[in-house]
């Protein structure tokens, strides 16, 4: 392969190690051509930085600065950019926002370095490129029954914290009628809880996770990681307002209530 033929690459992500990786990665391949990287130091928007037209044909980045990429050269006809996002996102909501703005290639992090370079290659002939975990999450939502619009919110408000009657209140129906709707929302979603209702909303993603986030906070609890991929809710003191107290742990005197979001229990 000639030098003119070689895909020019570029990597684009906020975490400068990442993007170390990433362009090692990709220049093991001799059909790729890394160019040079566009900020070590990472954390920089695409809207700031020069343009990327002439001197590359497919940026590999991360989910925030992947979508904002795409989503600028979407909104050229002209341009011919590609984007392969790799993500440790795998919720519905936020692959079909991706592919939406325009992102050609969506891959997990943690995929193999020949599905990156393979994924390289898809976007850059004209291809989109999804990891298998991306199409398998793609082809769930398919199979599965919708909600309704008026399911959806009331959804929404249970996700929020609240009971049926203050469902009821909020959008002017039966307590009676909330039940109905509870019912038919636990079948289609083959739970039996609420807690399992929303735990299926943040892994599917139905409900972006900052508005879970912001409806928990309202109820003195928060999220984190637990390092298992999996996201807990903590509920913490009312004497400890800081949300790093989530992070930290809690006092064992006071036992915090707990519920699983995402991932294996």
């Amino acid at each position: 392969m000639s030098f003119d033929d070689r895909i020019k690459v570029r990597v684009l992500h906020a975490d400068p190690i990442a993007q170390a990786g990433l362009s090692a990665a990709c220049s093991r391949y001799p059909d790729l051509e890394v160019q040079d990287a566009l900020n070590p130091s990472g954390g920089a928007r695409p809207s700031l930085r020069p343009a990327l037209d002439h001197c590359a044909e497919v940026v590999v980045a991360d989910y925030l600065n992947g979508v904002a990429l795409a989503t600028r050269y979407a909104q050229d006809p002209a341009a011919s950019l590609k984007v392969v996002v790799i993500a440790g996102i795998d919720r519905e909501w936020e692959i079909r926002n991706a592919l939406e703005r325009g992102v050609r290639g969506y891959l997990l992090v943690g995929c193999a370095l020949d599905e990156l370079a393979a994924g390289v290659r898809a976007v850059h002939r004209g291809a989109r490129h999804l990891s298998p975990q991306v199409a398998a999450r793609l082809a769930e939502s398919v199979s599965r029954e919708p909600l309704t619009a008026r399911e959806e919110e009331v959804l929404r408000l249970v996700v929020e914290g609240l009971s049926n009657k203050a469902i009821a209140i909020r959008l002017g129906i039966a307590v009676g009628t909330v039940k109905s709707h509870l019912k038919v929302i636990f079948a289609k979603l083959h739970v039996q809880s609420r807690t399992q209702a929303v735990a299926i909303v943040e892994r599917r993603g139905s409900i972006p996770l900052r508005e879970i986030e912001e409806a928990l906070h309202s109820r003195g609890m928060h999220l984190r990681d637990d390092g298992r991929g999996r996201i807990l809710a903590d509920r913490v003191p009312r004497s400890l307002t800081r949300p790093a107290v989530a992070l930290a742990g809690r006092p064992a005197a006071q036992p915090a209530m707990r519920v699983v979001l995402g991932g294996k229990p």
